[in-house]
């Protein structure tokens, strides 16, 4: 009786774990925004305070490809479930991604809620959210030339929810911990120039996957 009951428990265990192992988790909308402030060069204010900022700011795809693999690697440690980017698809069958603007980064799915779970069976359904941003901090130098710091930060916010529509998971993480970035502005009557040490591509992307190894190491020790 012993072994059958030790047999039956070792089986039943043995099928839950099949079933966790296989659950999917479905990642329906990502929406990743890169300030400006960081990855511009140059920057022009007008008196009428409209900018104008000149910057060539794109993800390649190794790094888009990396964030997504981060992405991926974040949900399942805290769903502990298999993740998926999952994709609205246009008339044409071809998936509907995020487009490229220098502010937003593109080639991420974008669905809502309702239309993911229409269009999919998960088991799990998890949209993401990182902001990277830019604060100016005090400046300081002569009539008509300051000099400033930005100070980067990171925001990553997950969400997940069940078949149900019923929200099971939502935390946020926001790191200042990084490198400032030097800037200098002239200014005359009419506008303000402001030369950057602007960000790179693989700089933020460094932020980015900092902020989720945090992110994940803090959940860790909140088990």
């Amino acid at each position: 009786m012993k072994k059958f009951l030790f047999s039956a428990i070792i089986s039943a265990y043995s099928l839950l774990s099949h079933f966790s192992v296989h659950a999917q988790a479905g990642i329906f909308k990502v929406r990743l925004m890169v300030d400006k402030v960081l990855t511009s060069s140059v920057m022009v204010t007008a008196g009428n305070q409209t900018a104008n900022s000149f910057s060539s700011f794109r993800f390649p795809s190794n790094l888009q490809d990396s964030i997504k693999s981060d992405i991926q690697k974040t949900v399942q440690k805290q769903l502990f479930q298999n993740a998926t980017f999952i994709y609205d698809l246009k008339d044409d069958g071809t998936p509907r991604k995020t487009l490229e603007t220098g502010t937003y980064a593109g080639g991420y799915p974008k669905m809502t809620k309702k239309r993911a779970m229409f269009s999919y069976e998960e088991e799990i359904y998890v949209k993401v959210k990182i902001k990277v941003q830019g604060y100016k901090g005090p400046a300081f130098g002569a009539m008509g030339v300051q000099y400033s710091n930005i100070h980067p930060t990171v925001k990553f916010k997950l969400k997940a929810y069940d078949s149900g529509k019923k929200k099971i998971y939502s935390r946020k993480i926001r790191l200042w911990d990084f490198d400032k970035v030097s800037s200098v502005s002239f200014s005359n009557q009419f506008s303000t120039v402001t030369n950057t040490n602007a960000l790179n591509p693989q700089q933020v992307y460094q932020m980015i996957h900092h902020t989720m190894m945090v992110f994940n190491e803090e959940e860790e020790k909140n088990r």
